[in-house]
């Protein structure tokens, strides 16, 4: 069973990604096409390793249209589920522009309309950008004003948020402050109309936005994950562009086993596709609402089911912030038993799973031993779950998917157990034949980029639309991804184009293996009861490091291991850019806590970031939490008191003189404060406030004073 200090363990792990990611870009100044588009100066090509295809489109064959690729999406008047939202919480402000390039040669005004409440005139903030006179590629760029980003250059630094005037190079944002006592949820509408008028005619025409920006600040930070759509449209421009290799969405899963009000967070690519133009959304129905059948309603559809709906859940261009869509539990390990009923030659297996959160289950009967799923030697079984130790019964009467007759001899077992069923529906996606889609987890948990598992089902399509046309059982491998469009296949690098394309997964899966088992061949198999293993093989409770007189000295425990092989140690100067430093032996498989440590005896001058990649046996490996040391030889300081109360000081060896930049940073890598200060320079102290901070917490002072910055942790 999952022991409470692995799910504890697996969210520190999640947090020092983060705060990695923090500690090294800590100017992050934007969230939009800058995550799933980061691409500047010269563009490259639409094809292979781009990073600047996948433009935000609307009017795609018209949002009342079945056919349309676009729907609803940014217009006035459309269903809920396909506007584009902010959340915005009191005292926040959103910053926000775009770069228009292609208006389908109408050479139109863009009015822009950022709504709240219920949107009426008294809730409405309306902008009209201009056109840039004289003749432009497609009528599409807009006049220089408030609200237009001018250069992908402007879009990768962001708003102009200190006075309208810094950071330099940044845009000129249009601004909304929320100055109300409640958070909203605000939501932008785009049109293009007549060039004069106050109540000007609407001039529908499909458009495309290469730079688009949605921030949203206060005065400690930037708020990223508070970007948000239920049905994204996008464009690659034509049938040959790719999108960008950066291409990525996060659907955010919320877990019905407590309210829907703790989620599962996944990130879903759609790197290198080929769609002129689709629509991308996430559900836990599929391609269809009819029906109870969820194995019909996840398949693939040979046309649109648009007009079924299929917008559901939140997709954000971020991790979604966790203050405002915390993480849920993760369920413990299933057990499963096994047992006979019958009489030969008509005996059946019975196999009952035990769990403690509500989902699904899924029993993989490879009969042939291939390890790959083929209807005429093997079987799936597979059905909903409840929380129970009794009532989850799947029975097999030792056929095959086709009807045949399993022969008796050794057969083996894949278990799944799973939690917050996901699908990615897609319509109108021509091609998907470099990368095809993948999905990773990102919270609760960590599994470090990891691929997860993705299943699919293409039999209602062409039988060679896709290799294998059915995944029932799931692959977390690259080429494992669910692609289609290779050429050869149905109507060559095509085959997508107006149909409806499902991929789907899982919240969290839990999965283990069987190999080997007696089977008689009359449908009954005799074998132990099973536990199925978590995704992690190592319980990592604790992982430090500290500097001392002969270097850095990390240490680290586990309270059970798996197959572990070994731990690398790295090291990185920047928390980005890792390199191995030495290794220490793992302990195999143990259920007892193990200790660990190990010197680095020559550390990086300035502050250097540490973390330990734990190797399998089999060669899949983790990575731990990201530990940070400030090694400044002479120039040390110190920092007192620790736990703080109302403030720290920083003592330092040498006087600091100039600009400085403080950050307070909370264990998820979140900037919770910030000031810019001009130092004298005789001072070497620097007192810092933490009042305003929550108590029972770890935080992170970085201090920057022109050079490298350095960071101190305390706690309060």
């Amino acid at each position: 069973m999952m022991k409470k200090s692995t799910y504890v363990n697996l969210k520190l792990a999640v947090a020092g990604a983060v705060l990695a990611a923090n500690l090294a870009s800590p100017q992050a100044h934007a969230e939009g096409s800058k995550n799933l588009t980061p691409g500047t100066g010269t563009r490259g090509t639409a094809t292979g390793a781009n990073n600047f295809v996948g433009y935000l489109q609307h009017d795609d064959g018209g949002n009342s249209q079945i056919s349309s690729s676009s729907k609803g999406f940014l217009k006035p008047d459309s269903d809920l589920l396909e506007r584009l939202y902010i959340h915005v919480r009191p005292g926040e402000t959103l910053y926000y522009g775009v770069r228009r390039i292609n208006a389908g040669n109408n050479n139109t005004r863009l009015r822009l309309e950022l709504k709240r409440g219920n949107g009426n005139n008294n809730n409405t903030i309306t902008t009209y950008l201009s056109p840039a006179s004289g003749t432009n590629l497609n009528n599409a760029t807009l006049a220089v004003a408030a609200g237009v980003i001018n250069t992908p250059e402007e879009a990768a630094i962001g708003p102009k948020y200190q006075g309208g005037t810094a950071p330099a190079g940044g845009y000129t944002p249009l601004t909304y402050t929320n100055t109300t006592n409640a958070a909203q949820d605000v939501w932008i509408e785009f049109e293009q109309v007549e060039l004069t008028g106050n109540n000007p005619a609407v001039i529908s025409s499909k458009s495309y936005y290469d730079c688009w920006d949605f921030t949203v600040r206060d005065s400690g930070g930037e708020k990223p994950g508070r970007l948000y759509s239920s049905a994204w449209s996008f464009s690659a421009g034509s049938f040959a562009n790719q999108f960008a290799t950066t291409f990525a969405l996060y659907p955010l899963i919320p877990n019905p086993n407590f309210n829907n009000q703790s989620f599962f967070v996944k990130q879903v690519s759609y790197a290198r596709m080929r769609p002129f133009g689709t629509l991308l959304t996430a559900n836990k129905f599929g391609t269809g609402v009819d029906g109870t059948d969820y194995k019909l309603r996840r398949k693939s559809q040979p046309t649109s089911a648009l007009s079924l709906g299929y917008a559901e859940y939140k997709m954000f261009v971020n991790d979604p912030d966790n203050a405002v869509y915390p993480s849920t539990i993760p369920p413990n390990s299933p057990t499963i038993t096994t047992t006979c009923t019958g009489t030969a030659p008509n005996r059946r297996t019975v196999f009952n799973l035990a769990v403690d959160q509500a989902g699904f289950g899924l029993i993989f009967i490879d009969g042939n031993n291939s390890g790959t799923y083929e209807a005429t030697a093997d079987r799936v079984l597979e059905g909903t779950t409840r929380i129970s130790n009794t009532a989850n019964v799947f029975e097999w009467d030792g056929t095959t998917d086709s009807g045949a007759r399993v022969p008796a001899g050794n057969i083996s077992l894949v278990f799944s157990s799973g939690v917050g069923p996901v699908n990615f529906p897609m319509y109108d996606c021509e091609a998907a034949d470099e990368a095809g889609i993948t999905v990773r987890s990102v919270r609760p948990g960590n599994n470090n980029g990891f691929i997860d598992f993705l299943f699919y089902d293409d039999t209602n399509l062409d039988p060679n639309f896709s290799t294998p046309i059915r995944n029932p059982i799931g692959d977390n491998t690259p080429s494992g991804s669910h692609k289609w469009g290779r050429p050869g296949l149905e109507s060559g690098p095509l085959s997508g184009d107006t149909k409806t394309i499902n991929s789907y997964a899982v919240g969290l899966l839990a999965q283990g293996k069987v190999l080997n088992v007696a089977y008689d061949g009359s449908g009954c198999i005799l074998t132990t009861p099973v536990v199925l293993v978590q995704p992690l093989p190592v319980s990592l409770t604790h992982f430090g490091a500290a500097l001392q007189k002969d270097g850095v000295r990390l240490n680290w425990e586990t309270a059970t291991e798996r197959n572990n092989a070994y731990f690398a140690v790295e090291r990185s100067a920047d928390g980005r850019n890792f390199e191995e430093v030495t290794r220490v032996a793992g302990s195999g498989t143990s259920s007892q806590n193990r200790r660990y440590a190990t010197l680095d005896p020559a550390p990086l001058a300035g502050a250097s970031y540490y973390r330990l990649r734990q190797v399998d046996t089999d060669g899949a490996f983790n990575y731990s939490p990201v530990a940070a040391v400030s090694n400044e030889g002479r120039g040390v300081a110190t920092l007192f008191p620790n736990p703080a109360t109302t403030e720290v000081k920083i003592l330092f060896a040498n006087p600091l003189s100039g600009p400085v930049d403080i950050q307070i940073m909370d264990a998820a890598g979140r900037v919770v404060w910030q000031e810019h200060r001009e130092q004298a320079g005789n001072n070497r102290q620097l007192d810092v406030p933490t009042a305003q901070l929550p108590a029972n917490s770890l935080y992170f002072v970085q201090v920057r004073n022109g050079g490298d910055a350095k960071v101190y942790r305390f706690s309060k």
